[in-house]
């Protein structure tokens, strides 16, 4: 006669299976206020692709990034944490640098008081961030995606300084750039889309295509020293709401439905 096993044994192989389950299951890297600290402090060192969250905010009063990527593929989810700086005008330093890497995303949170907030390299995604109140707020490589962030009251005057630059080829929409002490949205090469933004209050220009072949549409741009600066024919500019101090277009070729001082342009 089959003996059928007793509630314990069944009990115990479940519970050994769900460990099982659990041990598996690998969740994203945190990273703290105490980790940090405890693995040598700032700046934080990323050396492995894969997902990292920050389960607090982050503050790093030294003169350093505060935190350092040296992997391609790698996911920063802020969680809603801040991440503050030393200051703004401490230039050589640098929020989240992941310069010259493939496959970076950082969103959804906050980093203020730096150098440059967020710099990626090539590939990524920048999405739902504040970077308020830095030098250069956001800028990153060839084919990103710099969507819904804010990038306000950047703080580096110097020729060339922007609250969000892209080298090239960027879809760059959604995005609030006011009140920097010199550009609003810098597209430094050629093949933008930059869309659906506002920029106002911005010292300088308020977007500028350097390159060839962008799309500037559904832009509201207002207040700044210059609108719109397309350089070449070949960048198109549509849908734009324009009042600004010095020129309101500059280059380019109109696509249509452009208003300049509630006036067709």
């Amino acid at each position: 006669m089959k003996r059928k096993p007793s509630a314990a044994v069944f009990f115990a192989v479940v519970t050994m299976l769900g460990f099982g389950a659990s041990a598996g299951a690998v969740g994203p890297i945190q990273i703290n206020q105490v980790t940090v600290l405890a693995a040598g402090g700032f700046p934080y060192k990323i050396k492995t692709s894969g997902s990292y969250i920050l389960t607090s905010n982050l503050t790093n009063s030294k003169s350093t990034n505060a935190i350092n990527v040296a992997a391609a593929q790698v996911t920063i989810d802020l969680n809603g944490f801040v991440i503050l700086g030393p200051g703004s005008s401490v230039t050589t330093v640098t929020g989240i640098d992941a310069s010259g890497l493939i496959g970076v995303t950082v969103e959804n949170g906050t980093v203020s008081e730096f150098g440059t907030g967020i710099n990626v390299g090539s590939f990524g995604i920048v999405k739902n961030l504040h970077a308020d109140y830095n030098g250069i707020g956001i800028g990153v490589g060839n084919s990103n995606l710099v969507q819904g962030c804010t990038a306000n009251h950047s703080t580096d005057s110097a020729v060339g300084a922007s609250g969000i630059f892209c080298s090239a080829e960027c879809t760059i929409s959604g995005n609030t750039v006011t009140g920097g002490a010199s550009d609003g949205i810098v597209c430094n090469g050629f093949g933008c889309v930059i869309s659906g933004n506002s920029a106002s209050a911005n010292t300088g220009i308020g977007i500028s295509c350097l390159g060839s072949g962008c799309l500037i549409s559904g832009n509201t741009i207002l207040n700044n020293a210059d609108g719109i600066d397309a350089f070449q024919a070949t960048t198109g500019y549509s849908g734009n709401v324009l009042n600004n101090t010095n020129h309101n277009v500059t280059g380019g070729t109109s696509l249509g439905n452009n208003l300049c001082g509630g006036t067709v342009c």
